[in-house]
């Protein structure tokens, strides 16, 4: 076996390596949230993920989809404000303003996390998924089973509640234990 042969292995086994400990990380990682199928889902479908070495970065990538998520509802809330009728309309203009908050806390969330402010990640997380339920819950009181919105809020709150689940409790701790976080 010639030297670039040897090379050639050993960088595919180190990768191959790797693959599999962040695919287990990953696993390990969502079995601790309650919605453990959406998170697989969204950090097995992402590449950074699925190199991960520390469940921070899985955080940073499920904020990173949250965040998506939340801009393509905003969007969507848009779009339909344009051309929607009176009734709805009222509706549609809280949820733009909801929605633009919660993309100021997801992006609050983002800076904060390089601090490993947990607590303040927490908060802005929270009050994001709670402007996803507003926005979702209005149509539903105005018509049941009818919102012309689509469940994109659901999803939103489902992905800020597993990057919560994800952040450990207190960054410092593991710092110190030099733990991967």
């Amino acid at each position: 076996m010639n030297t670039i042969s040897k090379v050639f292995l050993v960088l595919l086994l180190t990768l191959w390596t790797n693959q599999i400990l962040a695919q287990n990380l990953i696993i390990s990682t969502c079995d601790g949230t309650l919605y453990k199928d959406l998170c697989k889902k969204t950090l097995q479908s992402d590449p950074e993920s699925r190199a991960a070495t520390s469940v921070e970065v899985l955080a940073k990538v499920a904020l990173k989809h949250a965040t998506s998520t939340a801009t393509q509802k905003h969007n969507q809330v848009k779009k339909l404000l344009k051309s929607s009728t009176k009734p709805i309309k009222v509706d549609l203009t809280d949820c733009n303003e909801v929605y633009e908050d919660a993309l100021e806390q997801l992006d609050d969330s983002s800076t904060t996390l390089i601090t490993k402010s947990y607590e303040s990640i927490s908060t802005y997380l929270s009050v994001a998924m709670g402007d996803a339920d507003t926005c979702d819950q209005s149509f539903e009181e105005v018509a049941p089973g009818k919102s012309p919105i689509s469940t994109q809020g659901t999803t939103l709150s489902q992905l800020c509640s597993i990057v919560l689940s994800i952040l450990p409790n207190n960054w410092n701790e593991l710092s110190e234990l030099n733990l991967p976080y």
